[in-house]
């Protein structure tokens, strides 16, 4: 094994459950021998990953653990710490007027969830702020944001006057971070952020925290909605994991299923994901009565914890586990996200460069389809792959749960 693949091992590694960490202590003692520390540290700032794993590699080093690496930890960690609370504070301001407006908000991701899961602000590395209101307050809410000195949005707006799932503010002058006020978190989802996630009364919104299978089910769907890509978020619900399975019904996620139904296929699939790739026992948390089909297996195999492809490829593979997990009746809905946006959202997508304009959306679907077919054709070649790139060899620990070991 090169030095490389040991560090991209040590990675996967560190995402993990502390389950699936203990069984793999020994193996990671080998994985450090080989480590260059140096392009190690490079490799999980680049992708967010220092704060969030780096603390979980120096306890797998114990004794073994290089210097350099825990000095440049710590220092990422205090930086991380005072702009985690930094943005607290201003979520913690922004939640204080929503509520005076009677505006029932809550926080999404960022350095609240970094507090609650890692018990550290600066462990989840945040570049903005997410908040969840009403889609019926949708705009009354950016209003609200609007008074502390943000531009209005420019998000494109459906027929019913809603973002696909947010309108993004920035500060005018530059001075705050810029915040997205979400009425929903996943594609499919009308109802299920608005139910779960949001507490009852703007005034219980400081103290009001989702149940555990909410709150699970809502990582689940961060994690697919974002292609299950790399391991921010699947080291999120590895954290939460860790926390929380004591007291976690088995099955819990299958009453969200059975409630939201729209969810089910989509929910099944990042159970299967994060089982692969962190050691989420998906059994337990779905329960017995969700048999995965044809279309959550596939998605689940698109998992990627070692991103190394094109962005553009990384949106097609994104494409494409939406199109699989779409419920029935979705397709329309799905192709207008994915194949044949507006072109108001290629006109946006390409002023914050974060796809390549085509000349067409013709052109644009014809593009998409073509990566679709790609990555369709690969998965065929290599069935038994966890990531895009090495297949893996996998080991069972004492308690059942699966274990990856092999090359990422």
């Amino acid at each position: 094994m090169s030095s490389e693949q040991a560090e991209r091992q040590l990675i996967l590694l560190s995402a993990g459950t502390a389950t699936r960490r203990l069984a793999l202590r020994g193996y990671a003692g080998e994985l450090m021998q080989q480590v260059d520390w140096a392009r190690l540290i490079a490799s999980m700032r680049a992708r967010r990953l220092l704060g969030v794993l780096g603390p979980r590699i120096s306890e797998l080093a114990g004794e073994r653990a290089n210097e350099d690496f825990g000095a440049v930890l710590e220092q990422e960690l205090e930086l991380e710490r005072k702009h985690g609370l930094y943005l607290q504070l201003v979520s913690q301001r922004l939640l204080a007027m929503l509520a005076d407006a009677g505006i029932p908000a809550a926080a999404l991701k960022g350095p609240q969830l970094s507090e609650a899961i890692y018990g550290d602000p600066g462990r989840r590395v945040s570049g903005d702020i997410d908040l969840l209101v009403p889609a019926r307050r949708l705009h009354d809410a950016a209003e609200v944001v609007c008074a502390l000195g943000y531009g209005k949005p420019t998000d494109h707006l459906g027929p019913e006057g809603l973002p696909l799932l947010h309108l993004a503010l920035a500060h005018e002058h530059g001075q705050l971070p810029a915040v997205e006020v979400h009425w929903r978190i996943h594609w499919y989802e009308q109802a299920f952020a608005r139910d779960r996630l949001l507490p009852p009364t703007a005034d219980q919104a400081p103290d009001w925290r989702p149940a555990p299978a909410d709150e699970l089910a809502a990582l689940l769907l961060f994690y697919a909605r974002d292609g299950f890509v790399d391991l921010r978020l699947a080291a999120d619900l590895s954290a939460w994991w860790d926390l929380n399975s004591p007291g976690f019904p088995d099955g819990a996620i299958g009453e969200v299923q059975e409630t939201y139904p729209e969810l089910s296929r989509v929910l099944t699939a990042a159970g299967m994901a994060a089982e692969k790739v962190v050691g989420l026992p998906a059994s337990r948390v779905l329960g017995d009565k969700r048999s995965a089909g044809a279309r959550e297996r596939f998605a689940a195999r698109l998992v990627n914890p070692n991103p190394r492809s094109s962005r553009s490829q990384l949106y097609a593979d994104m494409g494409l586990i939406d199109g699989l997990l779409a419920p029935p009746g979705g397709f329309g809905a799905f192709a207008g996200r994915q194949l044949l946006p507006p072109r108001a959202v290629l006109d946006e997508q390409a002023r914050h460069g974060a796809r390549r304009r085509p000349r067409s959306r013709v052109a644009r679907c014809a593009g998409v389809l073509g990566r679709y077919a790609l990555t369709s054709a690969r998965l065929l070649r290599s069935p038994e792959t966890v990531s895009s790139v090495l297949p893996l060899r996998t080991i069972r620990s004492v308690d059942g749960e699966s274990q990856i070991r092999g090359d990422l």
